[in-house]
């Protein structure tokens, strides 16, 4: 049985983060959330997920910044990254490059794009769909990991 894999999404808008979620629960991810660079930063120290999905534009410290600092930690430094941004900028993409990005993707994406942009980060030829499991929903996952970090 492959291992449970898990996956932080930093994002500002809560709609964005509920369609993610939605296209995620159907596979064996364990999800985490934030909606800005310092929660995002805490919570990754805290959870280590597999994978980070965050935006470019976010609060307190933006997605570039944020996953820069997170690549200086030893603890943190090997969690893989995709990169939401609204455009195509040249100076953003190549500066997720040097970060060792595992995908860059401009908005409005497809999920299917999505999709394979995560298998392709965590190396999985096949991505698990959660059979056994009863999918937690949004507001579940985000319950938990407020408690998980201390925050609930």
């Amino acid at each position: 049985m492959m291992e449970r894999k898990s996956i932080m999404i930093i994002h500002p808008d809560e709609q964005a983060r509920r369609k993610m979620h939605s296209i995620l629960s159907h596979f064996d991810f364990q999800l985490t959330y934030a909606n800005d660079g310092l929660h995002g930063i805490y919570g990754a120290k805290e959870v280590s997920p597999d994978l980070l999905i965050t935006c470019i534009d976010i609060a307190v410290l933006d997605g570039l910044d944020m996953v820069s600092m997170l690549r200086n930690e030893k603890t943190t430094q090997h969690i893989k990254t995709i990169f939401l941004h609204s455009e195509l900028n040249l100076d953003y993409i190549r500066t997720a490059r040097n970060l060792e990005a595992s995908a860059f993707l401009i908005k409005p994406y497809l999920d299917n794009t999505l999709i394979y942009a995560i298998k392709k980060a965590l190396g999985e030829s096949d991505l698990s769909v959660n059979k056994q499991r009863r999918a937690l929903t949004y507001d579940e996952c985000k319950t938990q990991h407020l408690a998980e970090i201390g925050y609930a």
